[in-house]
């Protein structure tokens, strides 16, 4: 009796799969299972990153020195690609900057609360409004109009040019290097990071300089950086965790914006100010480009012996 109730079972369910059977041959109308072209592997892991990692709370009374640097972060150079790329949206996959831009939402012009705001000073006291920032993101200028006929100048036009993403080509940060006497270590914390524009000023000459023999000299558009404005560092934190960013090391170990710039640090920079009696940068009081980097370096080396040259054996 109970071999005939299996065979029955098997019977039906065989029965039922083809009834289900499709004109094109497919079994079941469920949703087949396909893992992306990416992977050759069934992707499971389809959760956000988490939120950043808070700082270990500091006290004022164990803050026994401290010191403020400014450094520049050039993404032309090799090792701060992946701060830079990709140039264009890829799904998920941002840049640095498109991150930020897509906190600051321009697109949505009455938005205020969950978007990044901009200060004008690097204290972070005074805040743009949604028109100044509107204003900083773009340039404007006049271009002459001329009569194809007569090739005579018949009027201007206002052309306005939108910033994009790929046009920010370096940060400047600011961070504070302390010394904390309850672990005994040199710690440090990024306070502020201002992105720059570098974009190229169109000419709005006829392009040709009958002084000057070189046309191509002539028609050249000099580079022009503009400031984005300061942002404080731990209001731009929860965009930055959110935000994956590639692996150089390892396409399988997930790293966040926070991660490569609070914790693991994975970019080069220079530094070009700290704190001083005079507030002045160190192209102020040098003016070779080389030896305003072997100050730089002098002041990174200095950072770097600070806590072992507090030890005594």
């Amino acid at each position: 009796m109970k071999k005939f109730g299996l065979l029955l079972f098997a019977v039906c369910a065989f029965s039922f799969a083809f009834a289900q059977e499709d004109e094109d041959g497919s079994t079941m109308n469920q949703p087949i299972d396909r893992a992306p072209a990416e992977y050759p592997w069934k992707q499971v892991e389809v959760n956000e990153l988490s939120d950043p990692i808070p700082y270990a709370p500091i006290r004022q009374a164990d803050v026994m020195a401290y010191y403020t640097i400014w450094r520049t972060i050039d993404l032309r150079e090799k090792v701060n690609h992946p701060l830079y790329f990709p140039t264009e949206v890829r799904g998920t996959w941002r840049s640095l900057a498109q991150t930020i831009l897509d906190a600051i939402d321009m697109d949505n012009e009455e938005a205020t609360e969950g978007t990044l705001p901009l200060y004008s000073d690097d204290m972070c006291t005074m805040p743009y409004s949604r028109d100044d920032i509107k204003g900083i993101m773009s340039y404007s200028y006049e271009m002459a109009q001329i009569d194809p006929e007569t090739m005579e100048e018949t009027g201007t036009q206002t052309i306005t040019i939108n910033f994009d993403a790929k046009e920010i080509t370096c940060y400047n940060i600011k961070e504070i290097w302390y010394f904390d006497k309850q672990e005994s270590r040199f710690k440090y914390q990024i306070m502020t990071i201002q992105p720059i524009f570098e974009y190229e000023r169109p000419n709005t000459s006829s392009g040709y300089d009958e002084e000057s023999n070189d046309d191509e000299e002539a028609v050249s558009n000099p580079l022009t950086k503009r400031m984005l404005g300061y942002i404080y560092y731990d209001e731009l934190r929860p965009f930055l965790a959110k935000q994956e960013v590639f692996n150089v090391k390892n396409d399988a170990q997930r790293l966040s914006f926070d991660d490569l710039l609070t914790w693991k640090r994975y970019f080069s920079s220079l530094i070009y100010k700290e704190s001083n009696t005079y507030d002045r940068e160190i192209q102020d009081y040098i003016a070779n480009a080389r030896d305003q980097r072997i100050e730089s370096e002098k002041i990174t080396e200095r950072l770097r012996t600070f806590e072992s040259d507090l030890w005594e054996f």
